[in-house]
């Protein structure tokens, strides 16, 4: 496919222009300049809107890009002159009025907005931006906007600049695909995929020249869909369809001629089309109109937003960097493949590995890869390859049945196209673009190149290992943010673990010194109970004899008091502690008792009954025995004391037995 579009017969810049922000009327042009000193300017009513978008007031300096529907009038028809497209640039600033050598009668605001705008025939926005930033700044610094010298000196550089032509290198400088690449990520791919199947994208940002410089980056990922956007500006331009031939020749040494035949560029902006980086609410009404199918725009007016199921398919949003798929028949097409994945995800890895936050068009290393042009060059394989599949598709798909061996490729297996999205195939089938492609290019092209996926041939270990990685890199914000919430949580955990275990040490001290008290009340009580066995004799009906019974009642209901208590689980931590006094006490008292009761005949006598039997004077009891209630001291915590000490250990507490029926001069 061979374009025989002719150079421009004028030159390459159409003119200079100044618009300005007046209180009342709005953006309008103020001063225009060109070869034929004519003002142009009133050909285009919506110029002055997009040279001045919404939301530039808010930046000290931003730039727009734009397309113009350009219409000859009836002295240029004559001249053979046709409707095309014509591309502006602007960088507006603003400026206080106190600043101001010279306020004209129309300044009555506190600060001044203009912009200083280049229209050209050509999108060479590179090259133009650099010079169009010094001479603005140069502009507003001098205070008097009615000189404007330096606005013609612009001007008459530019035309010498551009005079002998431009190249390639001219249309693709000052493009941000690496930045494009690097916010997007996979989903550039989705991006360039979904241009080609011609919906309505609507990019959406506050920062106009991001907005901007991005449409145009993805645009130029199209192999020399850049040098050919004659009819972009509006959707009733259709001239470069008439202008192709079909190709007949292949030069393969010949860059050029390969694209050619394989029918580059794709024609994405012909009839029913629009592209228009920057959209001004204006122009609202060509969107919506019965010519407009499809298109490409940008907008930093939230506006759309709010109706952004009427005025688009697909949002991309440069400020939080997400698509959107609006349109559901655009969901299954625009997949990727698993195929798609691994090769964008090498795409992005080259340049992330070559990425500088300080300089984003400039790359760490010194290579290849990574780079602007590393990254266009990989896109225009992909495509010649998806192109191949799509044609090789068709053949395998016009037999009845299997085709014959001999009609395949060898080194092919299956259909290619599958790795590229059959249903993306089939809706492109159904666009513009693919009809002109059809019309003009040979049905194997898969001859030419190979049809195939550029990474179907397999995922390798390192693929995996990059992938991990990568998710990995994606998880940090996660991770950091899990490991702040854990630390938090880990302090507030041991602040009251340290107030629970305090408040249990706490508890534990007051038991311990009601215990010691209530010990030293019962020591007390003991001391004194053997005195009045000594000096009153007990009978069963006399106070001494109330006062054992009471006592002994007193001593069970402590006893089972003090059981109770101990089975809190406020103490039970004192278990030991515990364990260890009854001991001392019990192997003590056995010593005591064993120089104290010395048997003697009068031991051996019967007693008056008086509820005691021999065990209360004899000493330890046989195997078994169980030892009178009374005699058991009122401190027993445990009723079980065998299971702690076996039962062959068992000895009396008491140091001292008393009897009361001994003779006064016995005792």
């Amino acid at each position: 496919m061979i374009s025989e579009v002719d150079p421009p017969a004028e030159g390459l810049i159409v003119g200079v222009c100044v618009v300005g922000f007046h209180h009342t009327r709005g953006p309008e042009v103020e001063y225009w300049i060109d070869e034929n000193g004519k003002d142009q300017s009133t050909r285009w009513a919506n110029l002055p809107f997009q040279s001045l978008p919404d939301g530039s007031h808010s930046h000290e300096e931003d730039y727009s890009y734009f397309t113009l529907f350009y219409e000859p009038d009836e002295a240029e028809t004559e001249k053979g002159m046709r409707p095309t497209t014509y591309f502006g640039i602007s960088c507006n600033r603003q400026i206080r009025t106190t600043e101001l050598l010279y306020k004209s009668a129309d300044v009555t605001r506190s600060t001044v907005q203009k912009s200083v705008v280049v229209v050209a025939r050509k999108p060479i926005f590179g090259p133009i931006r650099e010079k169009l930033a010094v001479v603005t700044r140069a502009y507003f610094l001098q205070g008097n906007f009615e000189d404007r010298t330096i606005i013609n000196n612009l001007y008459e550089n530019l035309v010498q600049l551009f005079q002998h032509g431009i190249g390639e290198v001219d249309l693709y400088n000052g493009m941000t695909l690496r930045e494009l690449v690097y916010r997007f990520k996979w989903k550039t791919l989705v991006l360039f995929k979904a241009l080609i199947l011609e919906p309505r994208i609507l990019f959406f940002g506050s920062n106009t020249e991001l907005l901007c410089s991005s449409q145009f980056s993805l645009v130029s990922l199209i192999p020399g869909l850049i040098e050919h956007l004659e009819d972009s500006a509006s959707p009733i331009l259709d001239s470069y369809e008439y202008s192709l031939k079909k190709s007949t020749s292949l030069r393969s040494s010949d860059r050029a001629s390969l694209l050619a035949f394989m029918g580059l560029p794709l024609q994405i902006f012909g009839k029913g089309g629009m592209f228009n980086p920057y959209t001004p609410l204006q122009q609202l009404e060509a969107l919506t109109g019965e010519e407009t199918k499809f298109y490409l725009i940008g907008s930093t007016n939230s506006l759309l937003l709010s109706q952004k199921h009427k005025f688009a398919d697909i949002i991309v949003n440069v400020d939080l960097n997400t698509v959107e798929i609006l349109n559901p028949d655009f969901e299954a097409p625009l997949l990727l493949t698993s195929y798609d994945r691994k090769w964008i995800d090498s795409i992005f890895h080259a340049v992330s590995e070559t990425w500088s936050d300080e300089d984003t068009g400039r790359l760490e290393s010194a290579g290849f890869a990574g780079s602007e042009d590393y990254i266009r060059w990989q896109f225009e394989d992909y495509l010649m390859a998806l192109l191949a599949s799509v044609k090789y598709d068709a053949f395998l798909t016009k037999y009845c049945g299997p085709p014959p061996p001999e009609a395949l490729l060898p080194e092919i297996d299956g259909n290619p196209a599958v790795d590229f999205n059959l249903d993306w195939i089939e809706k492109w089938k159904t666009t513009n673009n693919f009809r002109i492609f059809q019309q003009f290019t040979d049905e194997e092209l898969f001859d030419v190149v190979e049809p195939r996926h550029l990474s179907s041939g397999g995922i390798s270990l390192e693929d995996v290992q990059r992938k991990v990685a990568q998710q990995m890199q994606n998880l940090a914000p996660a991770r950091e943010a899990i490991a702040k919430t854990f630390t938090t949580g880990s302090a507030k955990v041991s602040s009251a673990l340290g107030s629970f275990w305090a408040e249990i040490e706490s508890m534990r001290e007051k038991e311990r010194i009601r215990r010691e008290t209530q010990r030293q009340v019962q020591a007390s009580q003991s001391s004194s109970s053997p005195t009045t066995q000594k000096t009153e004799k007990p009978s069963s009906g006399s106070p001494s004899s109330q006062t054992s019974e009471s006592s002994s009642t007193s001593a069970s209901s402590k006893r089972t008091q003090h059981i109770t208590v101990t089975s809190d689980p406020s103490y039970l931590s004192s278990w030991s502690r515990w364990a260890s006094d009854k001991r001392r006490q019990a192997f003590g008292s056995h010593k005591s008792s064993s120089r104290k009761l010395s048997p003697s005949p009068d031991s051996t006598q019967e007693q008056p009954s008086s509820g005691l039997s021999k065990l209360d004077v004899v000493g330890p009891p046989h195997r078994g025995a169980q030892a009178p209630e009374t005699m058991k001291p009122e401190s027993v915590e445990d009723e079980d004391d065998d299971d702690m000490y076996g039962s062959d250990s068992y000895v009396p507490i008491t140091s001292e037995v008393i009897n009361p029926w001994k003779p006064d001069e016995e005792r």
